[in-house]
């Protein structure tokens, strides 16, 4: 009886190892089952946003942040890998690196050519795509907030610097360069945040900026 009881209790304290076990892991690297809807997840995200194909892989938990993340491409160009990663601050609920990778590579050619073209005296130096959280960017009290148009830090933006004051432009002319470029953007299915700002020597709060959303949308200051 007594090597009966012994053994029954021996069962029960490793059966509660293996639970504990699976459950101090599971806190640390996420679930198998949770990892496989994350990524039906995010492919569909990505999907709709986008309007291409586009591969998941190396899905990986952020027990810090609590949060899924992962690796993706789209579908026939493996080289484009950016990261996609749960993000309660945004409206889908996912945010991406997506506008950055395609910018730095040389399937943004034709984008940057029009740009350019709308925006000819550009400042280069300034012409990227960041995270906006990576920007670390000054905006005073006149000038809108990403808060202010709904878009999470973990977004990519691109920046459109002119030097030059506003009041010494086409006003009107500029804003219908906004106005093309939203528009263009929407038509090949690259919805990016874009900043156009003009300013003719230190930027300040000032300066006159447009936004254009994900959405399409043209928010100025």
């Amino acid at each position: 009886m007594h090597i009966r009881f012994s053994k029954v209790f021996i069962w029960i304290i490793s059966f509660l190892i293996v639970i504990l076990s699976l459950f101090v892991y599971s806190g640390f690297n996420g679930t198998p089952w949770e990892k496989h809807r994350q990524s039906k997840n995010m492919t569909t995200y990505l999907t709709k946003k986008y309007h291409n194909a586009f591969i998941i892989k190396n899905i990986d938990y952020n027990f810090l942040s609590e949060t899924y993340q992962a690796y993706s491409y789209p579908k026939g160009h493996p080289e484009l890998v950016f990261t996609v990663e749960e993000d309660e601050d945004a409206s889908a609920g996912y945010s991406d690196t997506f506008p950055k990778v395609f910018w730095e590579s040389e399937l943004s050619s034709n984008l940057k050519k029009t740009i350019k073209g709308l925006f000819p005296h550009l400042d280069k130096t300034t012409f990227t795509a960041e995270r906006i959280v990576d920007r670390g960017e000054y905006f005073g009290p006149h000038i809108p907030t990403y808060q202010k148009i709904y878009t999470s830090q973990l977004a990519c933006s691109i920046t459109i610097y002119m030097k030059t004051k506003w009041e010494k432009v086409k006003q009107a002319t500029e804003l219908e360069k906004v106005k093309r470029l939203s528009h263009h953007l929407k038509s090949i299915h690259f919805p990016v945040l874009i900043q156009v700002t003009y300013y003719e020597k230190a930027r300040n709060e000032n300066d006159k900026v447009f936004f254009i959303t994900e959405d399409g949308r043209i928010v100025e200051n």
